[in-house]
């Protein structure tokens, strides 16, 4: 039977999904696993898009074990990471809470908190840098107001890191708040019942009750805030601050492929922040399912 005579064979509810499936199919393989497969090629490679590209073998590889600058991007990245996932996660845990609490107003709310995530990342940069601004910035005013003299913010190295982990924070924090809301509506108002009637506070009731059954909210807004804050870029490209301060793993990548032309180091790096982000998943899967809470 021919590849013609089995597609007819097909009735038609399966041909429909397969005429739906391919298209996107394709979209995946040559838009996302074939240029995957090519930075492999390319990360055993010496290539500067002028000449050839060379085999170097591991050579690319053994290069970023005395990178200087690959460590201090590491580094701005994982305060970056660790900052934003704990610092944001605690944030938008209380205000989940008191937004949770909130009987009226609650459309609102929702509304408003939620506005920075759909703002551009860029725009968000752009505007918190003229909050930041030294000269004539609205933050440094405001400090004048209370006798407290003019910061330097992004001008700093070393104020400029948190001022834009400050600025994630905010602009990010809308989207973990819908995410715990939404595990905060998944418990039964019953186990608070059961607690009032054993005499147990508000504050014993989010430690006995609503941190254990977040547990698998916990788990991933864990894991997808780390995915996420190992791959930052537009912040800290937007609100740099001096002497390499801000500068993250994926702009020491971003300049090495496209300013030096150096692809297959920036391949190389590619791949590291992949295994970096792969090993990091494994250990916190690991830790976080030690213990499982039952319902």
């Amino acid at each position: 039977m021919s590849l013609i005579e089995k597609i007819k064979a097909i009735d038609a509810k399966k041909r429909f999904v397969l005429a739906v499936l391919i298209p996107t199919l394709l979209f995946f393989i040559f838009f996302n696993f074939v240029p995957i497969i090519y930075a492999f090629f390319i990360s055993f490679h010496e290539m500067d898009f002028l000449n050839p590209p060379v085999f170097v073998g591991l050579e690319n590889y053994k290069r970023l074990a005395d990178d200087t600058h690959l460590y201090n991007a590491l580094i701005v990245t994982a305060k970056f990471a660790v900052s934003t996932v704990f610092i944001g996660g605690l944030f938008a845990f209380i205000f989940a809470l008191l937004i949770n609490s909130v009987k009226k107003g609650a459309a609102v709310l929702r509304t408003v908190y939620f506005l920075p995530v759909m703002t551009s990342l860029v725009a968000v940069g752009v505007i918190w840098g003229w909050l930041y601004q030294p000269r004539f910035g609205l933050l440094n005013e405001l400090l004048k107001l209370f006798g407290i003299g003019r910061q330097m913010w992004l001008s700093s190295p070393t104020t400029a890191l948190p001022s834009a982990i400050a600025a994630s924070i905010w602009q990010g924090m809308g989207f973990t708040i819908v995410i715990f809301l939404a595990g905060l509506h998944g418990i039964p108002q019953s186990y608070y019942e059961a607690a009032e009637v054993d005499g147990a506070s508000s504050l014993q009731k989010v430690w006995y009750i609503t941190i254990p059954l977040l547990r698998p909210t916990f788990i991933y807004l864990l894991i997808t805030g780390f995915i996420s804050g190992f791959q930052v870029f537009d912040q800290l490209y937007v609100m740099s601050g001096p002497l390499n301060s801000t500068r993250g793993f994926i702009e020491l990548l971003y300049t090495r492929a496209f300013s030096y032309y150096q692809m297959g180091r920036a391949s190389a790096m590619a791949f590291l922040l992949f295994a970096i982000i792969v090993t990091l998943t494994l250990i916190q899967f690991k830790f976080v399912s030690r213990n499982k809470v039952e319902h």
